[in-house]
């Protein structure tokens, strides 16, 4: 029996559109996932992502049937399988972070000022800012997609994994007609604006063993966040070349780092 894998995706990104990652990781292991994060009314986005952790525990629990999972996250799925590891250990044998946007030091007690006193600067402390601002109709797929590509989030995306986008990432809107995302905009606009933000305080170390990847080009490098995750955690970390993307722009290169660091962490 392969070692299984479960798998949480970036917030705005549903799982499906890692699927050309996932088939580069399927000949070493089983790869399950927690399908969509911020629709499911089940698990309300609230502070610190307290529930979304929650539904990341019920898909392991439904899904591995008692078998121990190596968590593999991408942004916000990384930060959700982190918090999931900290309360259930006994359902996981590794974790790999993939570019987490684990907040730390005084920017994270900044920003847990800016949640508490709701300031508007909360905006411009993450992406819901530009999330609020973003297009979410499209009369078609096509022209999503002439639309989308030349934006900077998309442009850098292998061509699988941008179709891949096209065909999850937006779902017939009933209401409009045409095209909308499929995890909505202001669902993925909560998201952003209750990202945990209690890292400045003392936190016990994980009972899993976990590594950290981080994107070169990403926004967490350069303000040397995986640096204090590896002091405060003792979490090791390693930089991938790309962009906060990356899992979307290189995932047959990601496949192999990720197969790499798990023989080399294996217990």
């Amino acid at each position: 029996m392969k070692p299984l894998i479960h798998f949480a995706h970036a917030n705005g990104v549903p799982s499906r559109v890692y699927q050309k990652l996932f088939q580069h990781l399927q000949d070493d292991y089983d790869v399950i996932d927690v399908p969509l994060l911020g629709p499911d009314k089940r698990y309300p986005i609230d502070n610190h992502w307290n529930s979304l952790t929650q539904q990341v525990i019920d898909s392991i629990v439904r899904q591995a049937q008692g078998r121990k999972v190596i968590a593999l996250g991408h942004s916000l799925g990384s930060v959700l399988s982190f918090q999931a590891a900290q309360q259930r250990p006994e359902l996981f044998s590794q974790l790999i972070m993939l570019d987490p946007p684990m907040i730390m030091g005084k920017e994270a007690l900044v920003m847990h000022v800016a949640k508490l006193l709701k300031l508007k600067a909360l905006d411009k402390m993450s992406p819901a800012g530009l999330s609020k601002r973003r297009r979410d109709h499209w009369e078609s797929r096509q022209q999503a997609a002439e639309l989308l590509r030349p934006k900077g989030f998309y442009q850098d995306f292998d061509p699988d994994c941008f179709q891949a986008y096209i065909d999850h990432a937006l779902t017939e809107d009933p209401v409009r007609g045409g095209v909308t995302l499929t995890i909505p905009k202001m669902d993925e606009v909560q998201i952003f604006r209750t990202n945990p933000s209690l890292w400045w305080l003392p936190q016990a170390k994980l009972k899993v063993p976990a590594q950290l990847v981080v994107a070169e080009k990403g926004p967490f490098l350069a303000r040397k966040f995986p640096q204090q995750i590896e002091k405060k955690f003792g979490i090791p970390f390693h930089v991938a070349p790309g962009g906060h993307m990356f899992p979307l722009e290189q995932p047959e290169q990601v496949a192999q780092m990720i197969k790499s660091l798990l023989q080399d962490q294996a217990p």
